[in-house]
């Protein structure tokens, strides 16, 4: 059997490459470091990964051993069996939008990976290969195309043929390592792109790996080609800890939490959702205003009216719950009662209006004073429970729930009436329109400066209400408009519409809405109701967040099995696609039970974990 200072020595005669071929050897847990190979965490006091420690070896001539605590590169952490891979990886995560186009291209991308089992090795041990005091499990050679094809055609000299390769243009130390060791055979190596940004491998750089068992075939190819007429005759910094693209310190920062490192916020999750990736478990909160009230004792007057003490219902709702968003929200008739409509109170249902200004004479609006959001009625003091929302800082994510523009006309006209003015006075309803839109703009600043995230709700724009033509007539344009203004802001819109909405779905899409919250199908026929949180993701396709959808009604009065099921349903249709949030499909009613609420949030957070998601453990029963 050859020894490595031969082959070395041949090697560097016949193929002459520009840095040390390196030797690398797989150790088994258990199985001894040598005392003189380098860590990387303990020697250089940083991490570092696959690609890097092959090249020092190769430029430096170091002898290094990389354990998972000497690692940061999720995918070759995972690719070496150092930790399981996460959701992120199993789910196609860490290549969408960087390497594929989808999630599902990103799975098969990621499934086509070799990798060792978990726990199979512990330790990457490189050295090169003149100075190694190991056996090798393979040798890998950088050098140019020439020189690669120099060691083929060595390689084919005793059995001819051709060698066979696979390219994934990532992970490359899968292919160096893995492929050759779990199939015998020398590889060609494609080297990928963090070989050639952490590795620093050149653009004229291709590998070559051998395993040991075949180097003495090799050598002797390299001299039988020699003879038959073929032939052929730069130190850089890698003391660093690289700095990776997002997605790949996402599955480390779940590491993290699995081993008691760190931990997911709130407001964590809901990012990860509207980033297309994935946290622990599914973002989830219910959508609370008057609840928060009743939980502290007030009646839904008391809490709509008395600005600090909603406040504080509102944090002790956080406090109680923990959901991952939380809302600036009381009710949405004080848009309207700021333009002059009154507004009914009761002890058990939301707010209402039950005198609307333009309801006996359209000719009012030409006189209508355009509200300000700092001076009338009690739109201050939703002013100042956003400010006080921000100023508490919760680690979560943080909302405010303003009037959209046609539900505040139709407050104003009186909604029967309105709907009667589609047909015999379309051109009152754009006028309307565009005084209700310019209020939502003023408004919409005033409520985004606060800094806290901005949503506009629009019960009435169901299509359990209007058509779906009407929704295109009298209300898209105005939409879009709106959301184009605050997009030049900066600032991202989402909308809640009550009832059935899909058949508007691409709609709400085009006008440009970054989150869309909706409600049950308010069909009342089984054959025709259409689960339209299943029906969303596929039209949506991640172009918006999706929020929803439990029965907001089962809140009042329901079994826990009815809440886990439709907690499951949501999950199940929804959640393997990211960009979803899991909520209630409207506001909870305000007497709703604190225990049915408590059902909701448990099971959220069990059945919604990722890890049973994409890995397929079962969820532990909610007691």
């Amino acid at each position: 059997m050859i020894d490595v200072k031969t082959a070395d020595r041949e090697l560097q005669l016949y193929i002459r490459p520009q840095t040390f071929p390196v030797a690398i050897r797989m150790l088994r847990p258990g199985e001894e470091i040598p005392e003189k190979a380098r860590r990387p965490a303990r020697d250089f006091k940083k991490l570092s990964m696959n690609c890097q420690v092959i090249d020092m070896a190769r430029r430096y001539g170091w002898m290094i051993a990389l354990t998972r605590e000497d690692h940061i590169c999720s995918l070759g952490i995972a690719a070496l069996g150092f930790e399981k891979p996460t959701h992120l990886h199993n789910s196609g995560t860490l290549c969408e939008g960087m390497y594929t186009e989808t999630k599902a291209a990103g799975q098969r991308s990621e499934a086509a990976v070799d990798k060792f089992a978990p726990g199979e090795y512990s330790t990457l041990l490189v050295a090169p290969l003149d100075r190694t005091t190991f056996e090798p499990h393979l040798v890998c050679i950088y050098a140019n195309p020439a020189q690669v094809m120099r060691l083929t055609q060595a390689a084919l000299w005793k059995r001819g043929g051709k060698i066979t390769s696979s390219f994934g243009g990532r992970i490359d130390c899968s292919e160096i390592i893995v492929t050759t060791m779990r199939t015998d055979q020398p590889q060609v190596i494609l080297p990928c792109s963090g070989d050639r940004i952490f590795g620093q491998t050149q653009d004229h750089e291709m590998a070559f790996t051998i395993p040991w068992t075949q180097m003495e075939e090799v050598i002797e190819g390299l001299k039988g080609t020699h003879n038959g007429g073929i032939r052929y005759p730069i130190t850089q910094f890698m003391e660093y800890e690289a700095k990776l693209p997002p997605k790949y310190m996402e599955a480390s920062r779940i590491w993290e939490v699995e081993h008691g490192r760190s931990q997911f916020t709130n407001r964590d999750r809901v990012v990860a959702a509207y980033r297309r990736s994935f946290a622990d478990r599914v973002p989830v909160y219910p959508i609370v205003a008057s609840f928060a009230g009743t939980l502290d004792g007030l009646s839904i007057q008391e809490y709509c009216t008395n600005v600090p003490k909603a406040i504080t219902a509102m944090l002790n709702y956080y406090e109680r719950y923990q959901p991952d968003v939380v809302l600036a929200y009381n009710d949405l008739a004080k848009e309207a009662e700021a333009f002059g409509c009154r507004v009914k109170y009761s002890d058990y249902v939301v707010p209402s209006i039950d005198q609307h200004v333009l309801h006996e004479d359209k000719a009012k609006l030409a006189h209508l004073a355009m509200p300000d959001p700092y001076k009338t009625a009690r739109l201050p003091g939703f002013l100042e429970q956003c400010e006080a929302l921000v100023r508490a800082k919760p680690p979560t994510a943080i909302g405010a729930v303003a009037v959209g523009p046609w539900t505040i006309a139709m407050l104003l006209r009186n909604p029967e009436t309105m709907l009667l003015d589609t047909f015999e006075d379309p051109q009152f309803i754009h006028d309307l329109m565009r005084v209700a839109t310019d209020f939502c703009k003023i408004s919409g600043d005033a409520i985004a400066k606060t800094g806290i995230g901005l949503s506009f709700s629009e019960p009435t724009a169901s299509i359990s209400l209007i058509s779906p033509d009407n929704y295109r007539d009298f209300v898209a344009p105005y939409h879009k408009e709106l959301v184009d203004y605050f997009k030049a802001k900066k600032v991202g819109v989402t909308t809640h519409i009550c009832g059935t909405t899909y058949p508007i779905y691409e709609d709400l899409l085009r006008c440009g809405f970054t989150t869309v919250s909706f409600d049950l199908d308010q069909q009342a026929d089984p054959t025709l109701y259409v689960d339209q949180l299943s029906r969303f993701m596929e039209v949506s396709k991640g172009r918006a967040v999706a929020i929803g959808n439990v029965d907001a009604t089962k809140f009042e009065r329901s079994t826990k099995e009815a809440m886990v099921a439709d907690v499951r349903r949501c999950i199940d249709a929804a959640a393997r696609h990211s960009a979803f949030i899991l909520s209630t499909s409207c506001e909870i009613p305000p007497r709703s039970d604190a225990e049915i609420v408590k059902w909701f949030m448990d099971a959220a957070r069990e059945y919604g974990r990722y890890d049973r998601i994409f890995d397929g453990a079962e969820a532990a029963p909610t007691v």
